[in-house]
């Protein structure tokens, strides 16, 4: 079972990395790169970083293999949808931007 979760976590890292820079690097044809690229970087490092930091916690001042697996399991859902989104908001600054830019 965790293997598929850390493959989905490398899978979200490698496609919101790569379409970030499709999306920085070439702006005017890249329509969408910047929702899925930033919406995916973000939502992978949000779950991973709740998903730590609470099972830390679970683990460590509750000292409850229980409590840090629960806190692992929220921390990485609502990490996720957090991350992704505060991904979504930094798209749609980047899109406004973008449009509100004027090249010749």
């Amino acid at each position: 079972m965790i293997l598929p979760m850390f493959g989905l976590i490398a899978t979200l890292l490698v496609v919101g990395g790569l379409a970030t820079l499709v999306a920085v690097g070439d702006p005017k044809n890249a329509r969408l790169a910047p929702y899925v690229g930033f919406v995916s970087l973000f939502a992978t490092f949000g779950a991973l970083l709740l998903c730590v930091f609470l099972g830390l916690i679970g683990e460590a001042v509750i000292r409850s293999d229980a409590a840090g697996a629960l806190g692992s399991f929220i921390g990485f859902a609502f990490g996720g949808i957090g991350g992704a989104l505060f991904g979504f908001d930094r798209a749609n600054r980047r899109r406004r931007r973008i449009d509100s830019d004027v090249h010749d």
